[in-house]
Formats: C-alpha cells, structure tokens, sequence
C-alpha cells in the first residue's frame, strides 16, 4: 500500500508534490472539512473574503484621510487668525 502511494506521489506534477510537502496537518484537515461543503459554498465563502478584505482596505484610508483632515483643519483654524493679523 506504501509503495503504490509513493509510486502515485510521483507521478505528480512537480509543483504538486511541493505543494502537498509543505502542508501540515491542520491544512490536511482544512482541505478535508472543505471537500464537504457545495462548491458554491466554498466560491460564495472565498468572494465573501475578499470583499471584506476590500471593504476593511478602503475603511482603513478613510478613517486615515478622516483624521489627517480633522488635524489639518484644527492646524489651519489655529494659525488662521494669526495670518490674517486677528
């Protein structure tokens, strides 16, 4: 049994069998929960990551932008007056 699944590993394409030498158990065992669930599941749970991934990268410079303006114009309303020689 050890000899035909060392023979099967072989014959795998090379990029394959690094693949599957680099994982560890839990990967095992994330790929075997996968494998059960509808493909459909498993498409409509990845798209649902990367448009959090999106949303947070975009929220993310926003609060950025929000705080640089809120600094910028509590600066500009501080050195206006002395400006304008108020």
């Amino acid at each position: 049994m050890t000899d035909d699944r060392a023979q099967r590993f072989g014959e795998l394409d090379e990029a394959v069998q690094e693949l599957l030498s680099r994982m560890r158990p839990e990967h095992v065992e994330t790929l075997e929960y996968l494998s059960t669930l509808p493909k459909d599941e498993v498409r409509g749970l990845m798209k649902m990551f990367r448009d959090i991934k999106a949303v947070s990268k975009f929220l993310r410079w926003a609060i950025a932008t929000l705080v640089a303006i809120f600094i910028g114009a509590s600066l500009s309303a501080r050195t206006s007056p002395r400006l304008w020689g108020g």
